[in-house]
């Protein structure tokens, strides 16, 4: 629609087909450019004249009749519009009765809000196109530019910073969806990346895309060091986990791209390969082999470039997924723990932006990946697979997809039901691994004689070839032929010999410091697929700038590789086996094994303590050690860390057990598990926890609390994955396994019985879970143990069974206690989820002035928190309490403000039902299109969490859909745009 004003720029008015800007004087246009700011609300006169005028200075003396006297003018000037504008003056306020859409400023805003929409349905064509079309309104302008006031200036702030940036945000991520990374580019250099995190962002990213990989790095170096500067910790490391899975994964993966049903269009790759040399027959053997969906099986010998190979077919294909593109390491050759089938379907809804941790039970996580991906055209690839057994539950959830999977084994056990396709990946020939060392080395090479007997030592391997070239290449004056004399005294170009890629392995190490090439040995005992300086400077005892130092060498030599972070580093899995075999003696083997786990247990008790500073501790043996374990300044860090290290965490237990280091063994699991669950990780923690169960049983009967503590652990998982019967089994055998063990054990047996009580409230024995829940408290309070956080979360549980038995009063008794005794020690999160709690229990009663005030207690605790997500759910309760008492404004900005907090924080069943009192609020007032859009996402939402709240949502919808006819494509949301 074409806009009758102008606020982006000068003041304009449409008189005919034309914009007249200079329709009157500079007051005059700053009055209305005001006005046009918040069309058909009433502004009282003193807030207008501080839009009008700057300072006191300017200021007339007398403002009101000054602004009455403006306004009969401007009435004139409206006159000349073919559709008469009003503006109405009352009761000491000025009005203007003009529709959003006829303000050029709000006609930008709306084609932004109709591009989103596109995205979230996945036509990205017509979201760029949707989005350029808003930046014809508004590119270059600044907006309000008759107004000179300091009110106009934080306007204007505020539209660059949350509107037009934003908008160019999505611009720029439609161009890199589509594959127009240099339209990207050229956006980006208009723009000043230091106005906005996000513009930032995507200039890394596109420089990725775009293989400019050196200029990113200085980039991000630049701007990571500049916050350090200005003390921004914070803008700092959201900054370098945002470029550690950039180079991890070749995209970050934060834009917001949808395809059908909110689902977003995953980007998993790895980075490609700078230069990519040889198996030109295998890339058209893949072309082939997925043309349609299937599995393809990559297999050969190990540092062949298999992954290399198939990573580097995925970029150059790209765009014949159109669904995105699905990447996991499974780890099946390293020396740790293998990745489950679970964590891989975690991994991929992830994503799709599903969060896993809204699905609780597994089963129905994996029902749900299938669902996601029925019909859509994506690749999927399954790297380093060990053997069919890792794979076999996956296979079927891909049905519409290319599956492409890669490993030493041939899995012919697949063969038989699949009938997958095979590619075998040889060495490379003589003429394509000299092509790679001229590549590497330079042409000082080419054409030489002695390229051959080089190339040939490395056994057509690339991981080789590239360790052998940098050897050469970082030896410029040396001739050619010295480096091959010198290789064949040492007999590394001994062409018989089965060892080749190791004798260069071993040359190359040779040439280092020592201090380099003994690090490296040591290294060779982390079973785990990366590590970091610490750990490192941990094992071999020598401090982090040399270490730091030593490790950048292996790197230079490509013995090591950068692992996204700076400060993290991995082997190849032939290096890795060529370090480990260099640590022959078992003695010193053994004592860096235990230095190691020393600092990740320490480590993981530091994050355990600042995790849950309140809770019973974990005991663990004494140590006048540190074993540089690192301390953490706060919980997200703590958090960040355990998710880091994972993957190395579960491989670091697997090592324990089998080395006999039990006792670190049976720690670890139960430090780190419950800071994993936090994150929905329980297929991790029931492996870590297992593993953990089973060394326990080496320490003996002296071990029964450990191996107790275990199984409740354990069952409480199951109880959050609703495997009720599993978590019933395992808490029992934890009670029994307490009453056993020696000393007092009234504090554990109390856990047992309270978990307990939740998995039968859970499974429909409400009565029973009452009288266990009742018993659970009294045996606490009996225990001694000062414990306070621990009974108020009992407290909690006690007085939601209550509720559910509609015992009301009691309920309320309980979470008052839990209300004062978080009062008592000064726990302000606990004592605005008391309030929360209350406020939902009074709104259950029907007292809603109770519940009003009680949620708006919560709301302010939780704010002054930063509690996103607890602040969303108070909101959330809030709208329902409004809408309850017919104050449908109040209702609606709860609603909005519930979507918007509950979605940045994954609490989804809270804005499901924000997203439930919105439709019921557009109802009421005529806009059924809103009403719809927002049930559908409610919907949405509860099919994972509630089905019988979902089945509710379902039949509302239908009953307004009869009513309503949908248009093909809404040009705005109803639902997400605020200012309506």
């Amino acid at each position: 629609m074409t806009a009758r004003f102008t606020i982006l720029g000068q003041t304009g008015i449409r008189v005919g087909e034309a914009i007249d800007t200079q329709w009157g004087p500079l007051k005059l246009r700053a009055v209305l450019g005001a006005l046009l700011v918040q069309p058909q609300v009433p502004i009282p006169a003193a807030e207008l004249a501080d839009w009008v005028w700057s300072d006191d200075g300017e200021l007339p003396s007398r403002p009101e009749q000054t602004l009455y006297l403006y306004s009969s003018r401007i009435r004139r000037a409206l006159d000349s519009m073919q559709d008469r504008v009003e503006l109405v003056v009352a009761n000491g306020t000025y009005r203007l009765e003009v529709a959003r859409e006829h303000v050029d400023y709000f006609v930008f805003r709306d084609q932004v809000e109709r591009a989103r929409a596109l995205v979230r349905r996945g036509d990205h064509q017509q979201a760029l196109d949707a989005i350029r079309g808003a930046f014809s309104v508004w590119r270059h302008q600044r907006p309000l530019e008759d107004l000179r006031s300091v009110r106009a200036d934080a306007w204007r702030h505020r539209a660059r910073l949350n509107v037009q940036l934003p908008a160019y945000d999505l611009l720029c991520g439609e161009h890199l969806v589509l594959g127009n990374y240099a339209e990207a580019l050229e956006v980006l250099d208009d723009l000043d990346h230091h106005e906005h995190p996000a513009l930032l962002k995507r200039r890394l990213e596109t420089l990725y895309r775009l293989a400019r990989t050196e200029e990113a790095t200085e980039l991000f170096f630049s701007a990571y060091k500049g916050f350090k500067a200005d003390v921004n910790e914070g803008a700092a490391n959201d900054l370098r986990e945002f470029h550690d899975r950039l180079k991890e994964n070749g995209v970050a993966g934060t834009r917001s791209r949808t395809g059908t049903a909110g689902v977003l269009v995953p980007e998993q790759l790895p980075l490609d390969v700078p230069t990519f040399v040889g198996h030109e027959e295998k890339l058209t053997e893949l072309d082939a082999a997925a043309g349609q969906p299937g599995v393809v099986i990559v297999d050969g010998q190990g540092g062949v470039g298999k992954t290399a190979l198939v990573v580097h077919w995925c970029h150059t294909r790209r765009q014949r997924f159109p669904g995105g593109v699905l990447f996991a390491d499974l780890h099946g050759f390293s020396d740790g723990a293998i990745v489950a089938a679970s964590s891989v379907v975690d991994r991929f809804l992830q994503g799709l932006g599903v969060p896993p941790d809204r699905i609780a039970n597994p089963e129905h996580r994996t029902a749900k990946l299938q669902t996601v991906l029925s019909g859509r055209a994506v690749l999927v690839v399954l790297d380093n697979v060990r053997d069919p057994a890792q794979i076999r539950s996956l296979l079927p959830l891909f049905s519409s997809s290319v599956v492409v999977v890669t490993s030493r084994s041939r899995l012919s056990g697949l063969a038989a039901r699949l009938a997958p396709q095979r590619i075998s990946v040889d060495p490379l020939g003589v003429d394509d691994a000299g092509a790679l060392l001229v590549d590497r080395i330079g042409e000082r090479v080419r054409g030489r004689a002695e390229l051959t007997e080089l190339a040939t030592a490395c056994r057509g391997l690339p991981i080789a070839l590239k360790v052998l070239a940098n050897h050469i290449a970082t030896r410029p004056s040396v001739p050619l032929e010295d480096f091959v004399k010198h290789f064949r005294e040492r007999g590394v170009l001994a062409f018989d010999a089965t060892d080749g890629p190791r004798a260069v392995f071993t040359q190359s190490l040779r040439a280092l410091a020592p201090e380099a090439s003994d690090l490296f040995r040591t290294i060779g005992a982390h079973p785990g697929p990366s590590l970091t300086v610490g750990v490192a400077a941990a094992m071999s005892e020598l401090p982090r700038r040399r270490v730091h130092e030593a490790l950048d060498a292996l790197v230079e030599a490509h013995l090591l590789e950068q692992a996204g972070a700076l400060d993290r580093f991995k082997l190849h899995d032939l290096l890795r086996e060529f370090s480990a075999g260099l640590l022959e003696d078992e003695d010193e083997r053994r004592v860096i094994e235990v230095r190691m786990l020393d600092h990740y247990l320490r480590t993981a008790e530091h994050a355990d303590r600042i995790m849950f500073s309140t809770m019973v501790r974990v005991p663990t043996r004494e140590s006048d050690q540190d074993a540089g374990a690192i301390e953490f300044e706060s919980a997200a860090a703590a958090r960040n860390w355990c998710g880091a290290e994972a993957q190395n965490l579960l491989a670091l237990v697997r090592l324990a057990f089998h080395a006999g280091h039990y006792e670190h063994a049976v720690a670890i699991p139960q430090l780190v598990g419950q800071i994993w669950l936090r994150e929905g990780n329980t297929a991790e923690v029931l492996n870590l926890l297992h593993a953990g169960l089973a060394a326990a049983k080496f320490l003996g009967a002296s071990a029964e609390e450990e191996t107790s503590a275990l199984l409740q652990q354990i069952g409480f998982t199951y109880l959050l994955r609703q495997e009720y019967g599993p978590a019933e089994h395992h808490v029992h055998l934890a009670h029994l396994g307490f009453a056993r063990a020696e000393g007092d054990q009234s504090l554990a047996i109390a856990v047992c019985l309270h978990t307990g009580a939740r998995i039968l409230v859970a499974t429909g024995n409400v009565l029973m879970g009452i009288d266990s829940h009742e018993r659970a408290l009294a045996m606490l309070r009996q225990s001694g143990t000062n414990a306070p956080s621990m009974e108020i979360g009992f407290l909690y549980r006690a007085g939601e069974a209550y509720q559910k038995a509609f015992e009301y009063t009691r309920a309320a008794t309980y979470y008052r206690q839990s209300l004062s005794l978080a009062r008592e020690i000064q726990d302000e999160a606990s004592e605005a989820t008391a309030l929360y709690l209350l406020g939902v229990l009074s709104f259950a009663r029907e007292q809603t002035a109770e519940a009003r005030e009680l949620g708006e207690a919560a709301l302010a605790k939780y704010a002054r928190l930063r509690a996103v997500g607890k602040a969303g759910e108070a909101c959330a309760l809030l709208s329902e309490v409004e809408l309850d008492a017919d104050r449908l404004f109040e209702a609606k900005q709860y609603a909005r403000q519930a979507i918007r907090l509950c979605g940045r924080a994954g609490a989804a069943l809270h804005e499901a039902t924000a997203l439930h009192v919105l439709s019921r609020i557009l109802v009421r007032q005529a806009r059924r299109d809103g009403a719809v859009e927002a049930l559908e996402r409610a919907h949405d939402l509860l099919v994972d969490l509630d089905a019988g709240r979902a089945e509710v949502v379902a039949a509302e919808l239908r009953d307004l859909q009869v009513e309503v006819d949908l248009p093909v494509a809404r040009s705005s949301s109803p639902v997400w745009d605020h200012e309506r």
